[in-house]
Formats: structure tokens, sequence, C-alpha cells
């Protein structure tokens, strides 16, 4: 079927806030004594969600995953203050959301990042006008790799799964996709934990700005 709407992921796919979350993870391990860590380190602890994020990084730093729950809060509290500062959008994207949006399909973020992190920095961006729907991984009870996300950004953009694609640089975002009926592509750069041609894409592309092409293949495949 013809795609009619276009799924994102964002950290990772959308937008590079590597530097971000390691200045924040940083600061809430010196609050608590911990060693620091490295952006490199912390590219490989994105993608699961801001809970995921921290306790990975207390078992990485010996800290005490039995206060996880006041740990989170005090990550979040850190991070929605200023969710912005170095995140920039990967090349490319602009110009891929605007010629998709010029055809006419729709657009949507699904991400496990926090709903309130997530709008501001796509309102930082200035990209938030190009989104139908948002679903953040606070938005509903279920994360990626469950399906649900997906089916609720397509319920939102009235979509079947069938015509949607979901693009996005991990492998949850494609087993999100594939438990959806959704069709998966993934970008090449981003913070993936398993090598690229392991994660089960139906198309990789190198940068976003491919993604208008690649869809014209996929169609006429």
């Amino acid at each position: 079927m013809t795609p009619k709407a276009i799924l994102f992921d964002l950290d990772g796919t959308l937008v590079d806030s590597v530097r971000d979350l390691t200045d924040v993870l940083n600061i809430f391990l010196a609050e608590e004594g911990l060693p620091q860590v490295s952006l490199e380190k912390v590219k490989s602890m994105i993608g699961d969600g801001a809970a995921k994020l921290v306790e990975r990084a207390l078992v990485a730093t010996g800290g005490d995953l039995g206060r996880r729950s006041a740990h989170v809060g005090r990550f979040l509290a850190i991070y929605e203050a200023g969710a912005s500062r170095h995140t920039v959008p990967y090349p490319g994207v602009r110009e891929a959301l605007e010629e998709l949006s010029r055809r006419g399909l729709k657009l949507a973020v699904v991400t496990n990042k926090p709903y309130a992190a997530t709008m501001d920095i796509l309102a930082a961006l200035d990209l938030t006008g190009f989104f139908g729907a948002v679903v953040g991984g606070d938005s509903l009870p279920e994360r990626k790799p469950h399906p649900a996300p997906l089916l609720a950004a397509l319920s939102q953009l009235a979509v079947p799964p069938e015509a949607a694609i979901m693009v996005g640089d991990n492998y949850h975002d494609v087993e999100a996709a594939h438990a959806a009926g959704v069709r998966a592509f993934a970008v090449t750069y981003g913070y993936s934990h398993r090598p690229h041609h392991e994660l089960g894409a139906e198309r990789l592309l190198d940068n976003m700005a491919e993604l208008p092409a690649l869809i014209d293949v996929a169609v006429s495949a």
C-alpha cells in the first residue's frame, strides 16, 4: 500500500541529543558522588526511556538501584529544565520533513523519551509543526518495543498500519513496527545497540534526506 503516514523515533533518528543527556547524567551522578560517564558510554545506554537510562548509568558507576524511582525523578527534573541546550537535528532531517509534508504524508513522533521533554525539543528546534501526533514514553503504560505507542499515533492520524512506515535507529523501533504491522526503515547513524544489518528493517538509510526517494522505491517494489 502507498504510505500515508511516516512515524519517527526521536533520539538518534531525528535529533542528536547525546551531549545534553550526557551532561545531565553527569550532573546527577556528581550529586550522588558517583563517577562521570563518557559521551560514547551514554550512546550505548539511550533508547529505552529515562528510567532505563538512569538504571544503566547507576549500574555502570556502582550506584544504588534501591532508590531508582527517586533517581529518575531527579534526573528528569534536571533534564527537563534544559533538554535542548545542545540537541540538534541530524543532517537532512528538516529537508526530509519538508518534502514529506509537501507530498501530503501525515507525520508523527513515537519515542520512549518523556512527552514533556520531547515537546520542548521539538519546539526549540522549530519542528513541532510537522507532526500531527506525538507519543512519548510516558504517554501510555507501554513503550517501544511494544506496538501500542505506534498504534496510538496511527489512531490519532487516522491511518491504518499497512499504510505506515516507522523510521528509527534501534531494535525497539523495528520490533515495535513489525508487531504493529508497520514497515520499518532504520538509519545507520544514531544510537543502535546492534549492527544495523541485524535490525531486520526493510530499508537502511545513511542520511534522512534519502527518505523520500526510499519511500518511492518501496512503493514501486
